[in-house]
């Protein structure tokens, strides 16, 4: 059985819920979710969410500032510099954050079977420090993204979850049952943009931690997102000169073999939806996206 989008937004309304924020890196489901929302909810629709992990591109972050100014979405930007350690832990002391700064010097760079560690550090807690905040205002908040099931062969057959409540936290995805062709044609007729790292790195580039990046991403970075290289490779030295001796056994970013990821972990599948395809896969669907684009485009100016 499917849903309609509405249908879906609708059981989440009914449940209780009032408040609701877009999760919106940049990419075009998101993007298609936060038209709707817009247009078909405007009245539960509360703004973007945009989660400023600490190692993610300048376009990004400037992307997203400019396409909400444009369409006077409100914007709500956390990061996990604002998250803080209560107590003294073997990873921290209390009075520290959980930057992406913090977690390598702890731990080093990230391997793909640390994915759910560092998704917490960098977007899971700073979320739930908002959704927390929002809940003491007296609101009933809920986050809105734009999961597919039939983004992954594994999810089409064993994941049904567009609505999803961990703790206080809840989770809707309205667009869950449509089909890429759907998604292209609602992208497309409703003059919605992506985030231009799409054409450099063929994800949104929110979040480079490296748990899945390849061996040639790092001079992909050098080439068009320099800030971003520059970044990791001040903290290949810091990692080098004071992380703890087990940061000292990951002292590389990224150039791993596993580019490719499934969770069983409701709320990562939730919160890091890019991170759960092969690149080869995420670059043959913006490929075939521009293409489309591209075509209908054509289309258009001979009419």
């Amino acid at each position: 059985m499917t849903k309609e989008p509405k249908e879906i937004m609708q059981e989440a309304i009914d449940s209780g819920l009032t408040d609701f924020y877009v999760a919106f890196s940049g990419g075009k489901d998101s993007g298609v979710v936060l038209d709707i929302m817009q247009k078909e909810f405007p009245e539960q629709f509360k703004g973007v969410l945009f989660c400023d992990t600490g190692i993610g591109t300048n376009d990004t972050k400037n992307f997203i500032k400019e396409y909400c100014e444009e369409r006077k979405y409100p914007l709500h930007i956390v990061s996990p510099e604002d998250v803080i350690r209560k107590r003294n832990t073997n990873r921290g002391s209390a009075g520290e954050s959980y930057s992406y700064e913090a977690l390598v010097l702890n731990y080093g760079f990230p391997k793909q079977a640390f994915h759910t560690v560092t998704m917490r550090h960098l977007k899971y807690f700073p979320m739930r420090k908002f959704i927390y905040d929002r809940i003491a205002l007296g609101e009933n908040p809920c986050i809105v993204g734009g999961i597919r099931k039939n983004e992954s062969a594994r999810r089409k057959l064993k994941w049904n979850k567009y609505f999803y409540n961990d703790g206080k936290m809840w989770f809707v995805s309205p667009i869950f049952f449509k089909e890429d062709d759907w998604v292209y044609k609602y992208y497309i007729e409703n003059g919605i943009k992506r985030s231009p790292v799409y054409d450099t790195l063929h994800i949104s580039g929110d979040c480079l931690c490296g748990c899945f990046a390849q061996k040639n991403e790092l001079e992909l970075l050098k080439g068009f997102h320099p800030e971003v290289y520059e970044e990791i490779k001040r903290l290949e030295k810091l990692i080098k000169e004071k992380g703890t001796e087990e940061a000292k056994e990951s002292t590389t970013w990224g150039g791993h073999g596993v580019t490719t990821h499934e969770s069983d972990d409701d709320a990562e599948n939730f919160v890091c939806n890019d991170c759960f395809f092969d690149r080869e896969g995420k670059e043959e669907d913006t490929k075939r996206f521009d293409s489309e684009l591209e075509e209908i485009e054509k289309k258009l100016e001979g009419l």
